[in-house]
């Protein structure tokens, strides 16, 4: 199938361009030698027809029509004097040219298969990429709700700027082993704001194992089997003299 755009750029050294085409995202590559009358250097501006071709699993643009200079032909042949002699044929000669027309009608078929054929390939290509992007965003959605569910049930509040941007930064970063997380709360029944620090859970559930308060409320909010909070009000180690 034809499509229609204007030439965007043309590299003369190098013998190729882009094509902009409305309603399309991407501009579509063309070479020189695929460019009829290639003569005549290609400018900015100008209308091109063409089909999209695959080459090497790229696509680019082929069966070039040069608009504008088509036209400026047609313009010239109106206004060719009237008063030129007709050349006459003979009836050998219209038989040739009645052959040459079903040959040329047979190519221009075998032309719009492939045409066809060729932007059903890229079509596929151009789903295939949205559906790349729409998993890639689906995963990272995921690994950001992972995060918060290891973290626990934090305010929005104490969750800065950058602090959302390094969230957003660690979560893409998948490398990094998901047991250590940064834990950044407050104390809800206190109101005393935690130091950000680094824990993981590593086997320990009583107070005594302990080294801070801030550490015995990340293994109470994070860690499975503890055993530092006898009444279930969410403060651990209430009996340790310790802090």
């Amino acid at each position: 199938m034809f499509i229609q755009g204007k030439v965007k750029t043309y590299n003369a050294t190098c013998g190729f361009g882009f094509i902009a085409v409305d309603g399309e995202v991407k501009d579509v590559f063309f070479h020189i030698q695929d460019v009829p009358n290639s003569s005549i250097e290609p400018k900015v501006g100008e209308n091109f027809k063409f089909i999209i071709a695959e080459d090497d699993g790229k696509f680019k643009a082929d069966r070039i029509v040069r608009l504008d200079i088509q036209s400026v032909s047609m313009d010239r042949i109106a206004a060719k004097p009237s008063g030129s002699k007709k050349s006459t044929a003979s009836s050998r000669y219209h038989k040739g040219g009645h052959t040459g027309k079903i040959l040329i009608g047979i190519a221009l078929i075998i032309m719009a298969v492939g045409a066809v054929m060729g932007y059903g390939k890229y079509q596929d290509y151009r789903t295939t990429e949205q559906l790349k992007a729409q998993q890639l965003i689906i995963e990272q959605q995921r690994i950001v709700s992972e995060q918060r569910e290891a973290l626990g049930d934090l305010p929005e509040a104490i969750l800065s700027e950058q602090g959302q941007r390094n969230l957003a930064a660690e979560t893409y970063n998948t490398n990094k082993p998901r047991s250590e997380k940064i834990s950044a709360s407050i104390d809800q029944q206190n109101g005393v704001r935690l130091a950000t620090t680094q824990f993981k859970c590593d086997g320990r559930t009583h107070c005594s194992q302990m080294s801070s308060y801030e550490e015995a409320l990340f293994f109470l909010r994070n860690c499975p089997g503890t055993k530092m909070d006898g009444n279930n009000d969410g403060e651990p180690c209430e009996n340790d003299s310790r802090w």
